[in-house]
């Protein structure tokens, strides 16, 4: 006897569909980036109708950042899963460095990059952004002290290194978008793992810069 199949609620079916339409987004806008990416696609991508849409995202805003939303989840999530994988005898200093840049050298991160500016003029966007980007950044900041662990923790100059971290690792994915100089990416990445020996005492000025070989 062929037993019955299970009869979903209407909170399920509701949370599957934002789920597809969400998926698509995304989809849509790691491949083709924010400026070509249209509700129009989006809906025939999910394979829904107009309406359900517009049901559940009844602006283009509303949907990108949802999509946004669900791409920092993802983010944070593989934050955490590659930080549990850093074996314990790493250089912490060099294992936070290393991760941020992961992070924020990714498909992900180019597409919140697209979204940040096109907030610049979409005052709707902005609002809608702004939340989930502090909620990302925050993660972000908290993960990256934590890496860092006990050695750390108590240091008062920490949080404002990983805030440096993060900000020196972004403007220099930023600049390597447009370039394929990695030989220069890789010296700033060194140059700022040894700064961060120096400013915490770790290693003497003239360690920033390595020496020539002759």
């Amino acid at each position: 006897m062929t037993a019955a199949p299970v009869r979903r609620t209407q909170q399920e079916r509701r949370a599957a569909t934002r789920g597809r339409l969400l998926s698509a987004a995304v989809d849509c806008l790691l491949e083709r980036g924010y400026a070509a990416t249209t509700v129009a696609e989006v809906q025939e991508r999910a394979g829904l109708a107009r309406g359900t849409l517009l049901h559940h995202f009844p602006t283009k805003a509303a949907l990108m950042v949802a999509a946004t939303d669900h791409l920092a989840s993802e983010r944070i999530e593989r934050f955490r899963s590659d930080a549990e994988r850093i074996p314990a005898d790493q250089n912490r200093l060099h294992a936070v460095v290393d991760l941020a840049w992961r992070d924020l050298n990714s498909p992900s991160f180019f597409t919140a990059l697209e979204l940040w500016v096109a907030a610049r003029t979409d005052h709707e966007l902005r609002e809608a952004l702004l939340p989930v980007e502090a909620r990302l950044f925050r993660a972000l900041h908290d993960n990256l002290s934590a890496l860092l662990g006990e050695e750390y923790a108590g240091d008062a100059r920490t949080a404002t290194l990983v805030e440096f971290t993060i900000d020196v690792v972004t403007g220099l994915s930023m600049t390597t978008m447009l370039t394929s100089n990695l030989g220069h990416r890789e010296l700033l990445l060194r140059r700022w793992k040894r700064a961060l020996g120096v400013l915490l005492g770790e290693l003497a000025p003239e360690q920033l810069v390595e020496t020539r070989r002759h």
